[in-house]
């Protein structure tokens, strides 16, 4: 099983429509499951480091032992889609389950990236979270095609 843990829910209606596609189709391969977890407060009366400890306590139950536990953060490590997909599968052998976090706008507390089992970048670009999620099971998807030896382009 893969869950993608997002801080905030998607909103924006081509966004929506993509992930909803996407989950669809990579449930031919494997459970995929999108678990939105609700934005903190108004980062405009709270400091920078509560609003990342607020996030941080947000994912700190998901963090568990038995789960391959990947960050989406700008530092980490770009990876071709193939080497995505060969990074599944080892991943995958180690540990059932993978979970892939996605943070706020200010991204993720220290202590999240420093206990990650890997930082994956998706880009040296920013985008929104919620476009993050739709690159990122994308690249689930192509990579579960991938390690069928499925056609993955169209």
């Amino acid at each position: 099983m893969i869950k993608i843990f997002v801080i905030g829910k998607p909103k924006t209606k081509f966004i929506k429509m993509g992930i909803e596609q996407y989950l669809k189709w990579n449930s031919k391969y494997d459970r995929v499951e999108l678990v939105e977890l609700p934005l903190s407060n108004d980062l405009n009366k709270i400091t920078e480091k509560e609003y990342k400890n607020q996030d941080k306590e947000k994912f700190d139950k998901y963090f568990l032992p038995d789960v391959f536990k990947v960050v989406l953060d700008e530092r980490g490590k770009e990876l071709p889609s193939i080497d995505f997909a060969n990074k599944i599968e080892r991943w995958r052998i180690g540990k059932k389950n993978i979970s892939f976090f996605i943070g706020g706008p200010l991204g993720h507390h220290e202590e999240i990236r420093k206990n990650a089992d890997f930082l994956l970048s998706i880009s040296k670009m920013t985008f929104t979270h919620e476009m993050a999620v739709l690159l990122l099971l994308e690249q689930i998807y192509r990579a579960f095609k991938i390690n069928n030896n499925e056609k993955y382009h169209y």
